[in-house]
């Protein structure tokens, strides 16, 4: 073979590669970030739901953290954060706030039902309280359970999480009804401190969440026996998902996630994971409590 030709043949195939490597290639989706915080009481029931979203290989990706409720809504009245999953409502204060800045409430969705409980170890010699024994004794320093209860060997120690707690607000708006606490009580500051607490001490009463007893054998919560709406008495039932439902319980929570933007389709998009039936909702169900987003049959019995 000639030279000429030997340069023909090399120059063809080059022009060929090019032309193969020049050809269309696949579009990798540009990825999306939000970054969301999340209340400390709930976020060893959140985050399952935002590793398995991870894992499903959306293009949405999660920054996920976990701070106090106070401060997570700190950070979206402050537009810091795309969204915050969190245990409680707006307060009074935060109200006043955003009227005053001329902030609307945000898109929220509510993701599952929970109980804030009152909940004591196994060797507490109380199996109930009455609502009112409850708020009594927290506001009324000079109210004794002791002297109703003979069993009790001291008046309880009521163990907290912190101030800046969703446990603490959802205690002043559902049980203490605007009234202060007057008793001193025993703060953590966080809701695994509280339950640890609790399980080394009989004369302890611990203020959490009824997902944070699950799979907790050694500590249970007390039923509370209520007066409704409607003036009728309600005697103590077990704080169980059926009695939640049927709202056989007074201290019921919801928890949320709030969104700074609605039209952020990002933001949009995981939270409607969270509130759409799926894995989420599958897992607040086996986590003990009750799902926002399913059906359920309830069988009264004879």
């Amino acid at each position: 073979m000639k030279k000429s030709k030997i340069i023909s043949l090399f120059f063809a195939i080059f022009t060929i590669g090019l032309l193969v490597s020049c050809g269309p290639k696949e579009t990798i989706p540009e990825q999306r970030r939000i970054l969301v915080y999340c209340d400390e009481s709930i976020y060893n029931l959140i985050y399952p739901c935002v590793a398995h979203y991870d894992s499903t290989g959306s293009v949405v990706k999660v920054t996920f953290r976990k701070t106090t409720a106070w401060d997570a809504m700190a950070k979206l009245l402050a537009k810091e954060a795309d969204a915050i999953v969190i245990a409680r409502d707006y307060t009074r204060y935060e109200d006043s706030l955003m009227k005053a800045f001329g902030v609307f409430p945000h898109t929220r969705l509510v993701l599952a039902f929970d109980a804030l409980v009152f909940y004591v170890n196994k060797d507490f010699p109380l199996d109930t309280l009455t609502d009112e024994q409850i708020r009594k004794f927290l506001t009324d320093k000079n109210f004794s359970l002791k002297k109703l209860y003979k069993q009790l060997p001291n008046e309880p120690i009521i163990a907290v999480n912190s101030p800046m707690s969703s446990e603490l607000v959802n205690l002043y708006q559902l049980v203490l009804k605007g009234k202060n606490i007057s008793r001193p009580v025993k703060v953590f500051q966080t809701s695994d401190s509280v339950k640890n607490f609790v399980k080394t001490n009989s004369n302890a009463i611990g203020i959490g969440y009824l997902s944070h007893l699950y799979r907790e054998p050694d500590i249970r919560a007390l039923p509370i026996s209520f007066i409704d709406s409607t003036g009728k008495y309600i005697f103590p039932h077990n704080v169980n998902q059926p009695n939640i439902l049927r709202e056989l319980y007074p201290y019921i929570v919801k928890h949320y996630i709030y969104v700074l933007d609605k039209l952020n389709d990002n933001s949009m998009t995981f939270a409607r994971y969270l509130y759409n039936p799926g894995f989420a909702q599958k897992h607040f169900f086996e986590k003990g409590i009750v799902p926002s987003n399913a059906e359920f049959k309830l069988i009264e019995e004879d």
